[in-house]
C-alpha cells in the first residue's frame, strides 16, 4: 500500500514538472523547484526521465536567477518527442489540425461545413482526414499521444458523448470518445469550446496562475466554461453545454420566459439587422459568418453594427451580472467571435461596471483570442500528455 502510494506521489508530481514546462515555454529547475515546492533532487530526477524520454530537452544558458554559481540549462518542451490531433466542430468552421508538443501547427483539413449534419458519418469524415495528417506526418506512430475534440453541444463528459448539438443540426446523441478512439486508436479527451478555452488559457495562456476564471464564449449562442480553485469544473453530473437554451425574462417588464440566444445572443442580434427574409434564408453557418462580417465592419465605423454590438455587449453583461457575483472571478475571458470586437467587449465590460460597483473588488475582463481549433490541440496536450499516466520506459525504449 505505502509503494503504491509513492508510486503515484511519483506519477502526480511528475504530471506537475511536465505541465509546468508545457505551460511555461521554457523554465529553469529551480524554478520548477520553487514553483511545486519540490526539492531539487526530485525535480533533477524527473526532468533526467522526461528528457530520456524525448519530451523534455534543454535549451541554452540561463542566468542562475540571482544565486551565486555558473550559469544553468533550462528546459523546454522537446517538439520533436511527438504530435497531438486537434479536432475542433462548430457551426462556422470545422477542422483537423496536426500539431508537436510545442503546440506548432504541422497540417490541417478544413471540412467547409460539408456533410456536418450527420453528426457520426462526420465525425468519421474526420477521423478519416485525421489519418492522412498522420500517414503524411508522423514518422514514429507511438509518438502520436492522442486527440483532442471541442464540439459545440450538450455534453455528457464522463459518458464522452454529445447528447445534442442544436447549432450543427445533431438531434441525436453520438458516442463521440468511443467512436474516434475506435477510429485512431488513441486517447481521446472532449470539451465545449468554453471549457477547453478556459483550460488551456489556464494552464498555457492568459488565465495562467489565476485560480478562479470564467470563459463565456459569444457566438450565435453561449457557452461557459469554468475554473474554481484551481480547478475545472463542469457540475456533479460532469454535463457541459451551449447555454444556448438557458431561460431568463425578457427584461421588458413582461417577465417572459426567453432563451439567451433569444435575448442577446448572436442569432437575436442578427435578426435586429438583417431582414426576416435574409435571416431565414442563412444556416447557421451563414449566420455565423455574417457575425464575423459584422465584427468587421463594425471595425470600419458602420454606424449601425457599432451601435448594435454595443447593445448586445450590454445586454449580455446583464444576463451574467449575478452569476459573475456569486462566482467572484478573478479573471472573466470573453472568446468567440463577438468578442473579437472590442465595441462588444468595452459595452459588456462598462455594464458590469455599473451593475456591479459595490464588489469586494473589481472583475478583470478581457477578450480571448484563442478558437475552438486550437484549444482542442492544447486540449489535447494537457489531457494527453502532462496529465496523462505515460509509460516513460516505453518511450525511452522508442529512441
Amino acid at each position: 500500500m505505502a509503494g503504491s502510494s509513492l508510486e503515484e506521489i511519483g506519477r502526480g508530481n511528475r504530471q506537475r514538472v511536465l505541465s509546468e514546462i508545457l505551460g511555461s515555454g521554457t523554465i529553469s529547475r529551480s524554478q520548477i523547484a520553487d514553483k511545486l515546492e519540490l526539492n531539487a533532487a526530485s525535480v533533477s530526477r524527473i526532468t533526467r526521465e522526461l528528457i530520456e524520454a524525448r519530451l523534455v530537452q534543454e535549451v541554452g544558458d540561463a542566468k542562475s536567477e540571482g544565486r551565486r554559481g555558473p550559469r544553468t540549462k533550462r528546459l523546454s518542451v522537446d517538439r520533436t518527442g511527438g504530435y497531438v490531433i486537434g479536432i475542433g466542430i462548430n457551426a462556422y468552421q470545422q477542422v483537423v489540425t496536426l500539431a508537436d508538443l510545442s503546440n506548432n501547427r504541422i497540417a490541417s483539413w478544413d471540412a467547409g461545413g460539408e456533410g456536418l449534419s450527420e453528426g457520426e458519418g462526420f465525425l468519421k469524415t474526420c477521423c478519416d482526414q485525421a489519418r492522412k495528417l498522420i500517414e503524411e506526418h508522423v514518422p514514429d506512430k507511438d509518438r502520436l499521444f492522442g486527440v483532442g475534440l471541442t464540439i459545440a453541444g450538450n455534453l455528457d463528459k464522463a459518458r464522452g458523448a454529445v447528447i445534442s448539438a442544436p447549432t450543427l443540426g445533431w438531434d441525436d446523441e453520438v458516442g463521440v470518445r468511443d467512436l474516434v478512439q475506435k477510429e485512431l486508436g488513441v486517447p481521446v479527451a472532449l470539451e465545449t469550446p468554453s471549457a477547453a478555452i478556459c483550460q488551456s488559457e489556464a494552464a498555457f495562456g492568459a488565465a495562467r496562475n489565476i485560480e478562479n476564471v470564467v470563459v463565456i464564449y459569444c457566438a450565435l449562442g453561449f457557452g461557459i466554461g469554468l475554473q474554481i480553485n484551481g480547478q475545472p469544473y463542469s457540475g456533479i453530473s460532469r454535463v457541459g453545454g451551449v447555454l444556448t437554451e438557458a431561460k431568463t425574462t425578457d427584461g421588458l417588464g413582461s417577465n417572459l420566459p426567453v432563451t439567451l440566444s433569444d435575448l442577446c445572443g448572436g442569432k437575436a442580434l442578427l435578426q435586429k439587422l438583417l431582414s426576416s427574409d435574409v435571416f431565414n434564408a442563412l444556416s447557421d453557418r451563414g449566420r455565423s459568418r455574417k457575425i464575423w462580417e459584422v465584427v468587421s465592419g463594425a471595425d470600419q465605423t458602420d454606424g449601425d453594427y457599432k451601435s448594435v454590438l454595443e447593445e448586445f455587449g450590454a445586454r449580455a453583461a446583464n444576463c451574467f451580472s449575478l452569476s459573475l457575483t456569486i462566482l467572484q472571478p478573478e479573471l472573466v475571458l470573453l472568446a468567440g467571435p463577438l468578442a473579437q470586437s472590442p465595441i462588444y467587449l468595452e459595452a459588456f465590460r462598462k455594464q458590469i461596471d455599473t451593475l456591479k460597483s459595490d464588489l469586494q473588488q473589481p472583475i478583470k475582463i478581457k477578450s480571448s483570442e484563442m478558437t475552438h481549433m486550437g484549444a482542442a490541440r492544447l486540449l489535447s496536450l494537457s489531457e494527453n500528455i502532462a496529465n496523462a499516466e505515460l509509460d516513460l520506459n516505453l518511450l525511452k525504449g522508442g529512441n
